[in-house]
C-alpha cells in the first residue's frame, strides 16, 4: 500500500479489511462494511505529488485544502507573514514540506479534537509546531487537529526536501509563519493542492 495509501491509515484499513471480509462470510450487514471498507481506503489515499518548481526559494502547500488567512502577525516576538490553510474533509491529508529545509524542533501538545467551529479549539485541540531552517531563513509550521483527527501523525525526520511526506492530518488546519518579506502568490479562499505554489521566500542578503 506505500505510495497508495498513507501509513496513517493502515491500521485502520487493515481492521475494516477483516470486519468487512466477515461480513461476507457471515452475511452480517455485508453492505455497511463494503462502505466502510472504501470510505477509509478513499479517506487515506495518499496520491503522489510533484513539487510545482524546483526553485530553491519556492514556498509550497503542505497540504490539501483552502486559504482561510493572510495576515501579517506575531511570532516568537517577531513579525511575521502569516498563511492558514484549512484542510476539507475529504482532501488528501499527507503532509508535505514546503521546502529543502533542517527540522530545528518539534513541539507537540496533547489536546481535544474539537470542531473548529468552536473558538475554544484554537486554545484546546492537540496541536504540534515545528520549527524549520532554510540557509539563513527561519519559519515555522503550527498542525491543529481538527474534530476528525484521532491523533496527530508526524514522522521523525530532521532534513526534508521539499515536497516530502512527513506526516498525516485527518482534517484540521495548518498555519505557516514565514519571514515578513515572503512574496505570497495565493489569496484568501483560493484552494490549493499539496506542492503547488504558494509563493517564494526572499533571498537573505
Amino acid at each position: 500500500m506505500n505510495g497508495y495509501i498513507a501509513k496513517a491509515g493502515y491500521k485502520y484499513i487493515f481492521i475494516f479489511l477483516i470486519l468487512f471480509v466477515l461480513s461476507l462470510l457471515f452475511g452480517i450487514l455485508p453492505l455497511i462494511f463494503t462502505f466502510l471498507f472504501l470510505f477509509f481506503l478513499y479517506f487515506f489515499r495518499d496520491p503522489e505529488r510533484e513539487p510545482f518548481t524546483d526553485d530553491r526559494l519556492a514556498l509550497l502547500s503542505p497540504i490539501d485544502g483552502k486559504i482561510k488567512e493572510i495576515s501579517i502577525s506575531k511570532f516568537d516576538d517577531n513579525e511575521v507573514a502569516k498563511i492558514v490553510i484549512q484542510k476539507p474533509f475529504f482532501g488528501v491529508g499527507t503532509l508535505r514540506a514546503v521546502s529543502d529545509a533542517k527540522v530545528t524542533d518539534i513541539k507537540r501538545r496533547h489536546g481535544l479534537f474539537l470542531c473548529q467551529a468552536m473558538k475554544i479549539s484554537e486554545i484546546l485541540n492537540e496541536r504540534a509546531i515545528i520549527r524549520f531552517e532554510k540557509e539563513n531563513i527561519r519559519f515555522a509550521m503550527k498542525i491543529i487537529a481538527g474534530v476528525f483527527s484521532r491523533s496527530l501523525e508526524i514522522y521523525n525526520v530532521s532534513t526534508l526536501k521539499a515536497s516530502r511526506k512527513f506526516g498525516f492530518l485527518g482534517s484540521g488546519e495548518i498555519v505557516l509563519y514565514l519571514p515578513r518579506d515572503t512574496k505570497i502568490c495565493v489569496s484568501v479562499g483560493e484552494s490549493v493542492k499539496a506542492a503547488s505554489l504558494l509563493g517564494y521566500f526572499e533571498e537573505e542578503k
